[in-house]
Order: C-alpha cells, then sequence, then structure tokens
C-alpha cells in the first residue's frame, strides 16, 4: 500500500500521481515533526485522505524544499522533490492536491 499524492483533472481522474511507501513515510513524518512542518504533517496518518487547498500549495512548497535539505536520504529528497514538482502542477492548474491511501 502507498500514499499517493494526486492532481485531479476536471472530470475527476488522476493522471499525475507521487507515490509514498510506508517506509518512507515514517521517515518523512519523523523528519517533518523534527523541523516542525504543519503542511506535511497534515499526512501523518498514512491511511487518512488529506486535501490540500490551492491557498496551502506555497507553504506545501517551502517545506518541500526545507525537506529536501534535510533529508539524509535520498528517497525522501526525491520525493520531495517529486512532490514539488506535482505542487507546482498543481498550482499552475488551480487545483487542490490529494493524498489517497491506495
Amino acid at each position: 500500500m502507498a500514499l499517493d499524492f494526486e492532481v485531479l483533472t476536471e472530470d475527476g481522474s488522476s493522471v499525475d500521481i507521487v507515490s509514498l511507501e510506508m517506509i518512507q513515510h515514517d521517515e518523512l513524518m519523523n523528519l517533518a515533526s523534527r523541523l516542525n512542518l504543519p503542511k506535511l504533517l497534515r499526512f501523518e496518518d498514512y491511511c487518512e485522505e488529506v486535501e490540500l487547498s490551492l491557498s496551502e500549495l506555497p507553504q506545501l512548497s517551502e517545506e518541500l524544499a526545507i525537506i529536501r535539505k534535510a533529508a539524509r536520504s535520498g528517497k525522501i529528497a526525491d520525493f520531495a522533490r517529486d512532490l514539488g514538482a506535482l505542487t507546482a502542477l498543481a498550482a499552475s492548474r488551480k487545483q487542490p492536491m490529494i493524498a489517497i491511501p491506495d
């Protein structure tokens, strides 16, 4: 099972997805907690669906930049980079981003 971060198209389908595995999730949440990153901490429950509104995306982008710099794991840094790109895509489309356990 993965936690999938998605930007939906206007018809409600998802074509742009970044996935986070459970082991990476634990590492990311530990880092987000240590650095006090509230937008990322909204994804703390691996099994809960979370939606970030368009207005929340800039702060998420800032937090992901912090994670990229602080991550000791290349996988977490890569995830932060990929999720940052998805966040930018969501903002350019003026769409929310959703995290869905899959």
